[in-house]
């Protein structure tokens, strides 16, 4: 019975995606150019983050 009960924890943790296979995502075909910019090759991203990351960098001041 306990194998059944995950916590708080496990059921919130988001997946986590390499920037290549973010790269390689249908989501994301669009903006490619830009997530290859602005993802660094080393690090894991969430979905959430990479929205984050593209909605902060257009968002951005246009002088």
């Amino acid at each position: 019975m306990e194998d059944n009960i995950q916590s708080v924890e496990e059921i919130t943790k988001e997946e986590t995606y390499t920037k290549q296979a973010i790269l390689n995502s249908k989501k994301y075909i669009k903006q490619k150019d830009l997530v290859n910019a602005l993802l660094d090759d080393d690090k894991k991203y969430t979905l959430k983050e990479v929205d984050n990351s593209i909605k902060k960098y257009l968002k951005g001041v246009i002088k």
